[in-house]
């Protein structure tokens, strides 16, 4: 009969968040500065033709996706701090909570 497998280390290991959040950190910038290239792309291709209401449409849609990037930062540094709070107080069923919403993040 196989015996039951056992963790060496915490599934919620605080070394194991850190690298997460930063991970959500890294892709959001990488993603806020593609949205402002496209964003300077649409804007130039409505200098040239100010009645292409796509490109109108679709320079809105990047400033969007850049400040939706930036949102996602400052929860993510949220969370980690609230984790933080939470691993303080030895409550790991909160934590457990903080970690799924995170995840979600990423």
């Amino acid at each position: 009969m196989p015996s039951e497998y056992k963790l060496k280390n915490s599934v919620l290991d605080y070394n194991r968040l850190q690298k997460i959040c930063k991970q959500i950190m890294d892709d959001s910038k990488e993603d806020r500065v593609l949205a402002l290239e496209a964003h300077r792309y649409f804007r130039d291709m409505v200098e040239n033709n100010r009645q292409d209401s796509v490109a109108k449409n679709l320079m809105i849609d990047c400033l969007k996706l850049a400040q939706s990037s930036k949102t996602n930062t400052i929860k993510a540094v949220d969370l980690l701090v609230k984790l933080e709070d939470t691993f303080a107080k030895g409550n790991p069923k909160d934590a457990q909570t903080i970690f799924n919403q995170l995840d979600k993040l990423s």
